[in-house]
């Protein structure tokens, strides 16, 4: 793998969204042997990136995870992809990507716009879709940058 400018910014939102899924994850397992303290620190750490609403979260040992399910999955689609794109040529069509997005959109306009509860997991899989698609938008504006010179 060539060190570049692009696989230097995967990395980096590779590493950054790993630091978000560890640390959310195991504030309720810490909560849930009694270390409350780092379990506080750890959610307090998130709080200014995500609502952390309880009953829009996965729960882990009856404790809720410290990132929105929308978060944890735009994280996991960010640090996927990322990967993806770090290991291999990452080649995704634009209607597989307008495709993404649009999941994406329509489950947050059906939570906001329509007061529609489309649960949890429906928002952890538009999670995904949004993160998968903003490292598609890096790789593509990489693309073009790179086609210009």
């Amino acid at each position: 793998m060539k060190i570049n400018i692009k696989n230097l910014i995967l990395i980096t939102f590779c590493l950054y969204s790993l630091f978000f899924i560890v640390g959310s994850i195991f504030a309720p397992i810490f909560a849930h042997y009694h270390q409350f303290d780092l379990s506080g620190k750890l959610t307090a750490m998130y709080m200014f990136s995500c609502h952390q609403d309880p009953s829009r979260s996965f729960w882990i040992l009856n404790y809720p995870i410290a990132l929105c399910c929308r978060c944890l999955g735009f994280y996991i689609g960010v640090a996927i992809s990322s990967f993806v794109a770090l290991v291999k040529i990452y080649k995704i069509s634009f209607i597989k990507f307008a495709l993404l997005l649009t999941i994406a959109l329509a489950d947050i306009i059906c939570n906001y716009a329509f007061k529609l509860n489309t649960g949890n997991f429906i928002r952890f899989l538009a999670g995904i879709a949004l993160g998968v698609s903003f490292i598609t938008s890096i790789c593509y504006v990489y693309k073009l940058k790179k086609e210009r010179k």
